[in-house]
């Protein structure tokens, strides 16, 4: 897998003057922190740039009035934006600097079915200099065209990454809810909130995103889709659909089973598998749970994030 950076130019050329420097000292501390570390192409990456004055000196203007950067992603021409200053300010020892830098990530600059790691770095500043994700452009997926048994979604997680493969010739309109949500970006933000070792972990609900109100488990995306059914077993790693009483109450919320559940076979709609990534569904179902409300054992006490659902779509006729 190619290696992608992104090239920060042109603010600190020259940034660092001091009177009676001692030769070799670096005279500023930097550090370059993604806000996300995982993004899209076609977004921006935010990134905050910290910088502390370790002795006197005199550094660019640019720094506090503006900057000009230029971006490049692999081979591709770098390109500038942003405003420039000129000059030079003095600051004192014990100066600390933070700018939130957006850097935007080109449309189409990742190849389709894959994430690409990419490096951020400021040439000359010591410590400027980080890591992040680029998981390919969703909005402009036709779900129409996809081949869902060759389709994938990988689930970021704080935890680590589990890719899922489907079973539409068991549960086509489970499959398709599944692929659709997670493109139109439903999944990204929220947390998985019910956790039981030996048999399941559960999330989707829109009500465990950040600023939510509602309560976690009880959130839908605003429809019920109709049961599937079907014969296959609720093993280890196999996905399958929540809901509620009602057989046809299903909408957003899935498990991954972590166990076998032989209780839930034929009667939740099993429509998806963890193709990569089971020791990352260990990991998540082992977080020491508390109490529900109801008594459950099964409320993360450290929040684990879905970060991103992401596509690997793959098209009908492609081999």
């Amino acid at each position: 897998m190619k290696l992608h950076t992104l090239t920060l130019c042109g603010l600190f050329a020259a940034a660092v003057s001091a009177q009676d420097a001692v030769p070799g000292v670096a005279m500023l501390e930097a550090s370059l922190t993604p806000v996300q570390k995982i993004v899209a192409a076609g977004e921006s990456a935010r990134l905050t740039l910290r910088v502390k004055v370790v002795g006197d000196a005199e550094i660019d203007a640019t720094l506090l009035q503006g900057m000009n950067l230029q971006v490049a992603v692999g081979d591709a021409k770098p390109a500038s934006f942003g405003k420039g200053g000129s000059g030079k300010v003095a600051v004192a020892e014990g100066t600390v600097i933070e700018r939130v830098l957006e850097v935007p990530i080109e449309a189409g600059s990742v190849p389709v079915g894959e994430m690409v790691p990419v490096v951020v770095e400021w040439p000359g500043l010591t410590g400027a200099s980080t890591s992040l994700q680029v998981v390919p452009e969703q909005t402009g997926i036709d779900l129409a065209k996809l081949d869902m048994a060759k389709t994938k979604v990988m689930l970021i997680t704080n935890y680590g990454t589990m890719t899922l493969s489907f079973l539409p010739d068991k549960a086509p309109g489970h499959v398709e809810n599944f692929v659709k949500l997670s493109k139109q970006g439903f999944y990204d933000g929220t947390r998985f909130h019910r956790i039981i070792r030996g048999f399941m972990i559960q999330g989707g609900c829109p009500n465990t995103k950040e600023g939510a109100t509602g309560t976690p488990g009880t959130g839908d995306p605003g429809y019920k889709i109709d049961a599937e059914f079907n014969d296959i077993r609720h093993v280890r790693g196999i996905v399958s659909m929540a809901r509620s009483n009602d057989p046809n109450s299903a909408g957003c919320q899935f498990f991954v089973c972590h166990g076998t559940a032989s209780s839930l076979n034929g009667s939740y709609t099993a429509f998806g598998k963890v193709d990569e990534g089971l020791e990352v569904l260990d990991k998540i179902a082992n977080v020491a749970v508390t109490g529900s409300p109801s008594g459950e054992l099964s409320v993360p006490r450290e929040p684990v994030h879905l970060h991103r659902a992401v596509v690997l779509p793959a098209m009908k006729g492609d081999d």
